[in-house]
């Protein structure tokens, strides 16, 4: 109990501890999530991406950072995050920057944020706090605490937006098939692959609820990437495809 406590207050402290700022942190939705606690459902071993944006409401342009706070995980969880074009899978400060222009708004592609968690069998609540801040004043400052809620049960699972499979076969040098479905209350889902550096080599729309998406990716050079599966805006799953050489 002390323990949650401790977490909880941290937490709490981090929300209260900012003033005014030039940077809003935004759901893909584009609502207003700064200074709040944002819920993430986290089935047990299951990779999740968390894309969120970063809009700068001054009237002149900034050059932020992000960094890491991890408060409460499991001990055999991964958390790396994806800022200014490069994701840190180790570091808790960005080294690279994103410079954002008065009124703007970026997202993943534009070098803006996403979080990668992997999880495994712990069923506990998790708890990462980032803070992006202007490198010419660090108290130009905001940020957003992401919980992230286990599902254990069955029907829990079953509200995921949908799921997507491993991407066959792997590695491949030509075509990929991936098996998805989308659940009935979601719209639009849809595969995008991205390189080490977190930039996007492809996108994929999903037009049918359930099927296979048959992926050609000769026009990929050999290497290590990564496909996401979205579903209405919002990453579902995150897994990984090597591209052999011809």
């Amino acid at each position: 109990m002390k323990k949650l406590i401790s977490t909880t207050g941290l937490i709490i402290l981090s929300l209260l501890s900012f003033g005014q700022s030039s940077f809003r942190v935004l759901d893909m939705s584009k609502n207003n999530i700064s200074n709040t606690i944002y819920p993430v459902a986290l089935p047990p071993s299951t990779t999740i991406t968390t894309e969120l944006l970063s809009t700068n409401v001054d009237s002149i342009s900034h050059t932020y950072k992000c960094k890491k706070i991890v408060y409460t995980i499991a001990s055999d969880d991964t958390v790396q995050f994806c800022w200014g074009g490069l994701c840190y899978p180790t570091v808790n400060v960005s080294s690279l920057s994103t410079s954002i222009a008065p009124g703007d708004t970026v997202d993943f592609v534009a070098f803006g944020f996403h979080a990668i968690f992997k999880s495994k069998l712990s069923t506990m609540v998790r708890y990462v706090h980032y803070i992006f801040y202007d490198i010419a004043n660090v108290n130009d400052s905001m940020g957003v605490t992401i919980q992230y809620n286990s599902l254990t049960g069955v029907e829990e699972m079953n509200r995921l937006a949908g799921t997507m499979e491993m991407a066959y076969p792997n590695p491949s040098n030509s075509i990929v098939s991936i098996d998805y479905s989308v659940n009935q209350s979601s719209s639009k889902g849809k595969i995008i692959f991205f390189d080490l550096l977190g930039k996007t080599v492809k996108e994929i729309a999903l037009s049918d609820k359930t099927g296979t998406a048959k992926i050609y990716v000769d026009d990929l050079t050999a290497g290590i990437y990564f496909y996401s599966f979205l579903v209405d805006g919002k990453a579902i799953s995150t897994r990984k495809l090597v591209v052999s050489s011809k």
